[in-house]
């Protein structure tokens, strides 16, 4: 994915990413298979801006007014102000597999995260 800073007028989350991430979508979510709350799936990319790379996190599963999961767009992530932007790859790519997660979740998030990395 590749993006130009002129054609953003919307904000970036900068600061307090996982605090931000936390609360966007409290007690809401869609009920997996395994029996989990899901509530964010998240994706990340790379771009430049002012001539340097930056890296760019964002959710990829949002969910409508009566609880319904849909996909997410980068567009529509960013018009409802979703976008998390990183200096380095590898804090997107956590970011963006739940190290902004709490307790057991964060953990067996990024447990998936190492195994993932591994098998590549």
């Amino acid at each position: 994915m590749a993006y130009v800073q002129s054609e953003n007028p919307f904000k970036l989350v900068k600061r307090g990413r996982k605090k931000h991430a936390r609360s966007i979508r409290k007690n809401v979510g869609h009920t997996n298979t395994e029996g989990k709350v899901e509530t964010h799936k998240m994706g990340y990319g790379s771009g430049e801006v002012d001539g340097k790379t930056v890296y760019r996190a964002y959710p990829t599963i949002t969910f409508d007014d009566k609880g319904k999961k849909k996909d997410q767009s980068y567009s529509e992530a960013m018009k409802a102000g979703e976008i998390y932007e990183f200096k380095r790859k590898k804090r997107a790519a956590k970011f963006a597999a739940g190290s902004w997660k709490k307790g057991k979740a964060r953990r067996e998030a990024m447990r998936e995260y190492r195994e993932n990395k591994r098998n590549k």
